[in-house]
């Protein structure tokens, strides 16, 4: 069985400012757009998203949730700079990552030798590291598949991991609302109804992989295929 971690940075991008800014860190900030003109917030730090500021929200709305909100421009290069230090970091521990965009990555640690093997120490190391280098905090999730890795990392924010073993799998499946399933189709809900995995998993025979085949068959293109190995 594969040892899987995704590592999500918290707020990735605000964070940046807030580190370089210590002005910034406790009032709401979002990167993207301006009070002038029509734009879309890239990220927002978690005093904005209290107010409900959100990624991919116009700023127009943002503003409306959070009149007092301050906009940044972005700075990308401090960005790029930040995420590869990162992504030196996750080098020491595998040679296998799979980067998804500057803010987050899969790393597949199954065959790494580091603390002892356990991908639940090297996550807690890795965030660790991170942190003592770069000042930004980092959320995981630790799994046997990418998909279920994805979902973990976001349990636990910000600042925390997940994890979902072998054994947990099947039940954490089972309960796991659709709106939780990353990169599923634009009106997959609507269409899902009330329906959960569970639906599926109860639906199908086989265990897992059927129950994963079976969500593949209702909803094609709910999920990316690769996200399931």
């Amino acid at each position: 069985m594969r040892k899987i971690i995704h590592v999500d940075m918290d707020c990735f991008y605000a964070a940046v400012e807030m580190r370089d800014n210590p002005q910034l860190r406790d009032i709401p900030i979002a990167i993207g757009g301006s009070r002038e003109r029509r734009g879309v917030i890239s990220t927002a730090n978690y005093p904005a998203r209290k107010f409900g500021v959100r990624s991919a929200m116009p700023t127009g709305m943002a503003l409306k949730l959070c009149p007092h909100l301050r906009l940044l421009p972005g700075r990308f290069d401090a960005y790029k700079e930040a995420s590869a230090q990162i992504r030196d970091i996750f080098t020491r521990y595998t040679p296998l990552i799979e980067p998804l965009s500057l803010d987050e990555a899969y790393l597949d640690v199954t065959d790494s030798p580091h603390c002892h093997g356990s991908a639940t120490l090297m996550a807690q190391a890795i965030r660790a590291t991170i942190y003592r280098e770069t000042g930004l905090t980092a959320s995981a999730g630790i799994a046997p598949i990418k998909f279920l890795a994805k979902i973990a990392s976001d349990l636990n924010k910000p600042d925390g991991q997940f994890v979902i073993t072998p054994p947990e799998m099947s039940g954490f499946l089972l309960t796991l609302p659709l709106a939780k399933i990353p990169w599923r189709r634009q009106g997959l809900g609507q269409k899902a109804g009330r329906d959960g995995a569970g639906d599926l998993w109860r639906r199908a025979e086989g265990g897992l992989s059927a129950a994963v085949k079976a969500l593949w068959q209702v909803w094609p293109g709910a999920v990316g295929a690769q996200q399931w190995h």
